[in-house]
C-alpha cells in the first residue's frame, strides 16, 4: 500500500534534480521533459556528448566513487539512468561486459545519496531479474530460487543484487527509493551504432539503408512489449512523485508484439519494399518476455500509450534528422 505521505505531490520545481546518465535513451528524453517542466535539473554524461542544452550537463564518471559524491551534493532527487547496456550479440559473446561497471555505478550512487542526504532516488532496474515465464509476469512472482534466463544470467543476478542493495538502504537508512522494472524502451536518442544497438534501432537503420537481402536474426516469433520512451518518462515521473517506497513496479505498454510484426511496421514506415529473411542460426534474445502492468495501473491508473506504429514513425523521423546528407 502507498502511504499518505507518498501520495502527496512531490513538487519537482522546488527541488534540485540530478539525472545520472543524461545522454542515453531514457536520460536524454527525461532531461528534455524536466527542462520543459521548468525543473532545475543537472544531467550527467561520460563518453557521449550531450545533444542539446549543454549548460544543463556536466561530465562525471560514476565508476569512480568521488564522482558519485560530487555529483549528488546539494541535490534533493537523483534519477539513476546511468548504465552500460548492450544488444543480444554482445550479451552472447561477452556476457560479463556490463556487470562490473554497472555494479560500481549503482552501488556508488546509492552510497553517495546516503552520505549526501538525498531525499529521493529512482532506480531503473531491469526485466532480466525475472525467471523464465511464458505469461506476463507480476512483480511478486519473481522467484529468487530460480535463475534468470540463461542468456541474461550474469546481468539478471547483477540486477537482482542491485535491487536487494536498494532495499537494504531503504530499510537501514530509511531512504526513499523507487524501483522500476521496464519492458523494452525505444524512441529518439536510442543507440543506433552496430555494437550496442537493440533490436528496433538495428532494424530501422538497416531498413533505411535499403538492405537487400534484409536478414533478421532469429525466427521472428520472439515476443516483446515495446514502450515508447516519452510514455516511459511520464510513468517514471509518476513513480518519483508517489511511489518511492522501494517496492518494484513494472512499466510497459501492456501489448505484445512479435519481431515479425515489428519488422513489418518498420519496413512499411521506412518505405523499404523487401521480403525479410529470417536466419535462425544467428543469436537472438529469449523467445518470450512480457511484464504484467496490473500493479502500475492499480496505483497510477491506466495510461494512454503511443501506438507502436506512431512510435516507430517518430523514431524514424528523429533518426533521419540526425543522418548527414
Amino acid at each position: 500500500m502507498v502511504s499518505k505521505e507518498e501520495i502527496q505531490s512531490y513538487n519537482l520545481k522546488e527541488k534540485n534534480i540530478l539525472v545520472a546518465g543524461g545522454t542515453g535513451l531514457v536520460g536524454t528524453n527525461l532531461t528534455k521533459r524536466l527542462i520543459t517542466l521548468g525543473v532545475n535539473v543537472l544531467s550527467t554524461f561520460f563518453s557521449k556528448e550531450p545533444p542539446f542544452l549543454k549548460e544543463n550537463y556536466k561530465r562525471f564518471d560514476f565508476t569512480k566513487f568521488e564522482d558519485c559524491i560530487e555529483a549528488t551534493k546539494d541535490v534533493e532527487c537523483v534519477l539513476i539512468c546511468a548504465a552500460q547496456t548492450f544488444g543480444a550479440k554482445v550479451m552472447k559473446e561477452n556476457p560479463t561486459a556490463s556487470i562490473l561497471p554497472n555494479l560500481k555505478i549503482n552501488s556508488g550512487l546509492l552510497e553517495a545519496c546516503r552520505l549526501n542526504d538525498v531525499e529521493k532516488v529512482v532506480l531503473i532496474g531491469s526485466s532480466t531479474v525475472y525467471q523464465e515465464a511464458d505469461y506476463p509476469i507480476l512483480e511478486d512472482q519473481l522467484d529468487l530460487n530460480k535463475p534468470p534466463y540463461s542468456l541474461y544470467l550474469g546481468v539478471g543476478w547483477m540486477n537482482r543484487y542491485i535491487e536487494q542493495l536498494a532495499k537494504f538502504y531503504c530499510k537501514e537508512y530509511e531512504m526513499k527509493i523507487g524501483i522500476i522494472r521496464p519492458t523494452n524502451i525505444y524512441g529518439p536518442y536510442d543507440k543506433f551504432n552496430d555494437e550496442k544497438s537493440h533490436v528496433l534501432p538495428a532494424l530501422i537503420k538497416r531498413a533505411l539503408k535499403k538492405e537487400d537481402p534484409y536478414v533478421v536474426w532469429g525466427d521472428g516469433h520472439t515476443i516483446r512489449d515495446f514502450i515508447y520512451v516519452e510514455d516511459f518518462v511520464q510513468d517514471m515521473l509518476e513513480v518519483v512523485n508517489k511511489y518511492c517506497i522501494c517496492d518494484p513496479v513494472n512499466i510497459g505498454c501492456g501489448e505484445s508484439t512479435s519481431i515479425k510484426d515489428a519488422v513489418k511496421v518498420i519496413l512499411d514506415v521506412c518505405e523499404h519494399n523487401v521480403i525479410p529473411q529470417y536466419d535462425e542460426n544467428k543469436p537472438s534474445a529469449i523467445p518470450y518476455r512480457m511484464l504484467s502492468t496490473v500493479k502500475f495501473e492499480s496505483i497510477f491508473g491506466k495510461k494512454k500509450r503511443t501506438s507502436f506504429r506512431d512510435g516507430i514513425k517518430k523514431t524514424v523521423e528523429w533518426y533521419k534528422s540526425t543522418m548527414t546528407p
